[in-house]
């Protein structure tokens, strides 16, 4: 049942819009801080909320039924300048019932909003009131769990403190420019695909046509990929075990419990 809140509102996109905002402002807290989140002045780009204490920005989308591997976005540049910023927001995903239940909540921390998952879409024509104007998508689905924190889901709202671990496990990547960003990434996706809680580097090199996918440009994709695996053990988020084997800590495998 629409509440007499929403009542007021003629379109979908309005209910949508007011429901989810105010859904976010009383109920989420910010990962890292705990402090709540305040709505920014209409019309402020790529963010939605702020979180006061610690500076964290959050943009929000919100979508009746579930999301599923591509998410709409807006236009294609700004998305592109938005993530080589250091400003760049964190993306939330709330999905909703038809009478305005929140059945999920996904962030995806802004270290994981890697170039690689936005894909342009055509240009808007020229009988169009925006001729000429491009938005895009975001291919979440390329991410690794570690990219798409789960804060709700179907229904039930997921324990403060799985959540902070889960946040902080993956905060590391913050500290990369754009293009390591990617790459590691990409790397953990593909380790995360494995399934498995220990693997050797042949295994890994068998998605190596995935990380070409990713980068096609790139004519050395196996030295990157074992250049990453570094990376990712020297930040915990697996060990070494001998030579090609490696084995996911336990604090990354609590992130898939």
């Amino acid at each position: 049942m629409i509440s007499l809140e929403l009542a007021r509102y003629r379109s979908a996109s309005q209910r949508a819009r007011v429901f989810s905002e105010s859904w976010i402002e009383a109920n989420f807290d910010c990962p890292k801080c705990f402090g709540s989140l305040e709505r920014t002045p209409n019309n402020t780009s790529a963010k939605d909320f702020v979180c006061s204490p610690c500076g964290y920005g959050f943009e929000l989308k919100s979508k009746q039924g579930l999301f599923g591997n591509q998410v709409v976005d807006g236009a294609y540049q700004t998305m592109l300048a938005s993530i080589r910023s250091d400003a760049r927001p964190h993306l939330l995903l709330l999905s909703y019932t038809t009478d305005y239940q929140v059945r999920d909540v996904t962030a995806v921390p802004r270290q994981f909003l890697i170039e690689e998952i936005v894909i342009p879409r055509k240009p808007l024509g020229q009988h169009c009131r925006r001729a000429g104007w491009q938005g895009c998508n975001l291919n979440i689905g390329m991410l690794p769990l570690d990219g798409r924190i789960k804060f709700v889901s179907n229904f039930r709202n997921a324990p403060r403190e799985i959540v902070s671990a889960a946040w902080k496990q993956a905060e590391f990547l913050d500290n990369y420019k754009a293009a390591k960003r990617s790459w590691i990434a990409v790397t953990m996706a593909l380790v995360r695909q494995l399934n498995k809680r220990s693997f050797t580097l042949g295994e890994l090199y068998e998605l190596e046509g995935e990380a070409r996918k990713a980068f096609p440009n790139n004519a050395h994709v196996k030295e990157k990929l074992r250049q990453q695996l570094q990376h990712l053990r020297d930040r915990g988020w697996l060990h070494f075990e001998s030579k090609g084997n490696y084995r996911l800590s336990d604090a990354t495998l609590r992130v898939t419990d």
